[in-house]
């Protein structure tokens, strides 16, 4: 474009959205995130202030102090911050920088960023995680996806053993508003059961308890009920789902209402045609491809508080069985996960036992296709600004000589 030419809409638009002042303000604002994130963290938690501040549907965030009471004007969702400065870094510092091998360390270090940048979209749209529970001295295999309830009905053996149950998978559920019902056709057993009154976070009540009688909020089945209970940011775990469910034959014919609820350590039961079934509302269970051996699980207190401050766990990563059986020591603690296959093994929480009792480890397991991309954008962001450097060095250098050279006079 010649400098007479006035530069179009869509000019004008790639110099705003690409522009310098655009990328101020994102790491401004990114800066005041970090700041209220990390004192909200206090009271929050990790888990709660990561949903707060930077989950995909926080449009706005509204910093409070730990008596939730307002200390800043609302802010846009750090998310979507942080997908404006992608976007800026995209047609700034690569669509519309000058090209060539002067610019090459740069444009290496922008692109970099900006890899940085999507790697971390790409871990919040598609990563996995659940949470798995071993006791010291014991092995598990199995963790319990986060945020994903399902239902089972299994029925009992005639040697009183609990058979492979049927599922109601998460996505059935998820998708349940409380005043939707959802039908699940159990032919094999000639049973059909409808769900209804689902909620992700709720609490069970029992209507009557001594002479005190809680109002109930809907219906009662064997004098309990399900109340919504606010979601709580600070511990997923404590999030119990809760649905109704009645069971009939395929004739229509009603043989039992239930309450499932998360929170129940015992499935409820009913008797249909001389069989015991049971009904039980669980976490989708995911099979690892190895075993965790917990051998020991430590911890400490902040001073005077039941809030750990620290805690580490000494493991063994079993993979495989009999003569094929490979194990691998670690010791897991903060920022020293266990990695194996696309699998990433934290350690979430500890939690000590009464006297005689044995201690248990809490690890967050998480899959993520984008897991070890900030390393690479991180190393490649060091070669391009190395050899930028370097580039630069070598360049004032020759200018250095070129002045220190004496000139030759005039005769």
């Amino acid at each position: 474009m010649k400098s007479d030419e006035k530069p179009n809409s869509w000019e004008r638009v790639m110099r705003i959205l690409g522009g310098f002042e655009i990328a101020v303000i994102c790491l401004v604002l990114l800066f005041i995130h970090t700041f209220y994130s990390t004192l909200e963290q206090q009271w929050l938690g990790l888990y709660g202030t990561i949903q707060k501040y930077f989950d995909l549907e926080s449009l706005w965030v509204i910093p409070t102090n730990r008596h939730d009471k307002a200390i800043c004007i609302p802010l846009p969702g750090a998310y979507w911050v942080m997908a404006l400065l992608t976007l800026n870094m995209t047609i700034g510092g690569i669509i519309r920088m000058k090209k060539g091998w002067k610019k090459l360390g740069i444009l290496i270090s922008h692109f970099s960023i900006v890899f940085m940048m999507i790697a971390g979209g790409v871990s919040s749209l598609s990563k996995i995680e659940g949470n798995m529970i071993v006791v010291e001295g014991q092995k598990s295999d199995f963790a319990m996806k986060s945020h994903a309830p399902s239902i089972e009905l299994a029925k009992y053996g005639e040697d009183g053993l609990r058979e492979e149950p049927l599922v109601v998978p998460p996505e059935s559920l998820q998708e349940l508003e409380p005043s939707d019902t959802l039908t699940a056709n159990f032919s094999d057993l000639g049973l059909v059961m409808k769900i209804t009154g689902f909620h992700e976070a709720s609490n069970l009540f029992q209507e009557q308890k001594g002479n005190e009688k809680i109002d109930e909020d809907g219906p009662t089945v064997d004098g309990f009920f399900l109340r919504e209970a606010e979601w709580n940011k600070s511990n997923e775990l404590a999030n119990m789902a809760g649905a109704y469910a009645t069971v009939e034959d395929t004739e229509g014919n009603l043989i039992q209402k239930l309450v499932v609820w998360m929170g129940n350590p015992t499935p409820v039961t009913f008797t249909y045609k001389g069989a015991r079934y049971a009904v039980s509302m669980v976490s989708e269970i995911w099979p690892m491809p190895f075993e965790v051996e917990l051998h020991k699980s430590v911890g400490e207190y902040y001073p005077g508080t039941t809030r750990p401050s620290s805690f580490e766990s000494t493991i063994s990563k079993v993979v495989g069985e009999g003569k094929e059986e490979v194990r691998e020591d670690y010791k897991i603690f903060m920022n020293n996960p266990m990695r194996h296959g696309g699998f990433t093994l934290f350690q979430a929480n500890w939690s000590p036992t009464g006297e005689g009792d044995r201690p248990y480890s809490g690890f967050a397991i998480v899959t993520n296709p984008s897991d070890q991309w900030p390393k690479y954008a991180l190393y490649a962001a060091t070669l391009g600004l190395t050899g930028h450097f370097v580039y630069m060095l070598i360049r004032y250098a020759g200018r250095s000589t070129r002045k220190s050279k004496p000139q030759p006079q005039e005769s």
